[in-house]
């Protein structure tokens, strides 16, 4: 095992590790908004309770003196585990450091501006590397109706007691009445009423609809929905083009029966790398798929914070992500980590409808 000593990094502080940790850019990733962070304690995830509760339950008329109809408590039902630890690393090698030191016997001064990129690339590395794996689970969870696997080929590592499945009921697991990969024959419209309805049915009130971006663009090449979306003018002279997702939202909302549904675009690309170093990307929300919700806000990440105390180790906490630097003498290296211990938790699985769009059934 490396001996760890001080960073090799000449004046190097913490001070400037958090100050780049702390301006580090987080709006690429969706995760933060659907699924808050919020910090917990024992290092356990948990659900909100009783989500399948009757929102609006009325009072009754009551004689004077007559004794009050006491109502149901719903059962208790919540899901809960272990929090997992999610870290990534990057190594600045024994050559890196010549070169590092060979700008830094040129630079005016040890802070120079050109310097940065010697450490402050790799912090930038780990957290984003932190988020991209947050990200990963939370759209995964969100379009794979509260299921994921990990495999190794969905993890460098493996790690399969952390798998997840909320369990979902069948009955909100549903397919289109066809493929809306046919833009000439789909009925999304007709599939997204016989939707909200069953929705309603079951006491929930969706808003949202969620896909990935090659998903809209099936909605939006649909014969159906240009039509829908395309002016009275421009129906009577044959005219159509495909419409945005601006123009597909405002002829939603126009719809009876539709519940004023909104489309939610997930635009994303994680990378994965393997242990032997190969690479794989593409958007963790899952293609042929819609989910409906009531909300914006699906669920919340938590996480909690390992104390920890060195001399030897640089350390700076944003939120639920820790950067760690420290350098090692055999093999001589500067060793950057991001690390976290948190998860996506979907609190609202059971009050969403998920929807395969290819018109297959759910695995």
């Amino acid at each position: 095992m490396a001996t760890i000593v001080n960073t090799l990094i000449h004046g190097l502080t913490q001070q400037m590790v958090q100050s780049r940790l702390n301006t580090a850019d987080a709006t690429p990733f969706y995760f933060g908004s659907l699924f808050p962070v919020r910090k917990v304690n024992g290092f356990v995830w948990r659900t909100l309770a009783n989500q399948l509760e009757k929102k609006n339950v009325a009072a009754d008329l009551h004689s004077d003196n007559a004794t009050i109809v006491r109502k149901r408590r719903p059962i208790f039902e919540s899901a809960k585990g272990d929090i997992p630890f999610i870290s990534i690393s990057r190594e600045m090698t024994r050559r890196e450091i010549k070169e590092y030191q060979t700008e830094l016997a040129f630079a005016r001064d040890e802070d120079a501006t050109r310097l940065v990129q010697y450490w402050g690339a790799d912090v930038d590395f780990c957290f984003n590397g932190v988020q991209s794996e947050l990200e990963y689970i939370a759209l995964k969870l969100l379009s794979g109706a509260g299921k994921l696997e990990f495999t190794t080929t969905t993890n460098a590592t493996f790690a399969n007691e952390f798998d997840l499945d909320y369990d979902v009921d069948p009955e909100m697991k549903v397919k289109s009445s066809s493929d809306w990969s046919n833009g000439s024959s789909a009925d999304i419209i007709g599939d997204l009423r016989k939707l909200i309805k069953t929705a309603k049915d079951n006491k929930l009130n969706p808003k949202f609809a969620y896909v990935n971006l090659d998903e809209f663009y099936k909605i939006a090449s649909s014969d159906q929905i240009i039509k829908a979306c395309a002016s009275f003018a421009s129906n009577a002279l044959g005219i159509s083009q495909t419409p945005d997702l601006t123009q597909v939202n405002a002829m939603l909302a126009k719809q009876a029966w539709l519940n004023g549904i909104q489309i939610r675009v997930i635009d994303q690309t994680i990378t994965r790398e393997f242990s032997d170093g190969t690479q794989t990307s593409g958007n963790p929300f899952d293609n042929c798929r819609m989910v409906l919700t009531e909300s914006e806000r699906i669920g919340t990440t938590q996480y909690d914070i390992l104390q920890e105390n060195s001399d030897l180790i640089l350390r700076a906490e944003r939120a639920h992500t820790i950067v760690k630097k420290y350098g090692t003498i055999e093999p001589q290296s500067e060793v950057t980590i991001g690390q976290a211990d948190a998860v996506p938790v979907f609190d609202t699985a059971y009050r969403n409808m998920y929807i395969r769009t290819d018109a297959k059934d759910w695995e």
